[in-house]
């Protein structure tokens, strides 16, 4: 009887089932997650019974004061949801921080014409400002955000969003032309 499995296959298979993802919540505060991975996920000796596995793909819970869960699962990390003040690990390499400072920073996007959509992401955490999504077509996943800015809809004028966040910043795309004001730890910078 001969063996027909792939060494290489083989190894990279034995690899992955011990990987590991840990959340560690900052110190005095509590951070939230939901993950799913491309194979299997299980709860890890630091995890508890607030923590669920969904439909063996996903994993969500809470985790406060410095304290952190664990999970084993196979697979690659597919995505990732932080809620507060929190680190993950995979494999004991960072991977996620939503620590970094406080939220100085502020972005202020402005179309007052037409309707603009728009993406870009942060490194660290990002809440909507005053203005943002007051017509109710923003959105914030992990740490990336997308929004319509401008023009008016239902009679009502939406000509600016702005966010708080922390870390550094990346504009992905808009579909028109946007005015973006960046206000790093007070020192405004504007860009078209």
């Amino acid at each position: 009887m001969t063996d027909d499995t792939d060494p290489a296959s083989a190894q990279k298979d034995r690899a992955q089932k011990g990987r590991e993802l840990v959340v560690r919540a900052a110190e005095g505060e509590t951070v939230s997650y939901t993950f799913r991975v491309s194979g299997s996920v299980e709860r890890g000796e630091a995890a508890d019974d607030r923590d669920a596995v969904l439909g063996g793909t996903a994993a969500k819970g809470e985790v406060s004061d410095g304290g952190e869960d664990s999970f084993r699962f196979t697979g690659e990390l597919v995505s990732l949801r932080l809620d507060g003040p929190g680190k993950v690990y995979v494999d004991d390499e960072l991977v996620r921080d939503t620590t970094e400072g406080d939220l100085s920073n502020v972005i202020t996007l402005e179309a007052p014409d037409e309707r603009v959509g728009y993406e870009f992401r942060v490194s660290g955490r990002v809440e909507a400002g005053e203005e943002a999504g007051t017509l109710g077509v923003d959105t914030i996943e992990d740490n990336v955000v997308r929004g319509k800015v401008g023009g008016t809809i239902q009679g009502y004028e939406d000509p600016v969003d702005d966010y708080r966040y922390s870390g550094g910043i990346e504009i992905a795309e808009s579909d028109g032309p946007l005015t973006i004001t960046l206000d790093i730890d007070g020192d405004p910078e504007g860009e078209e």
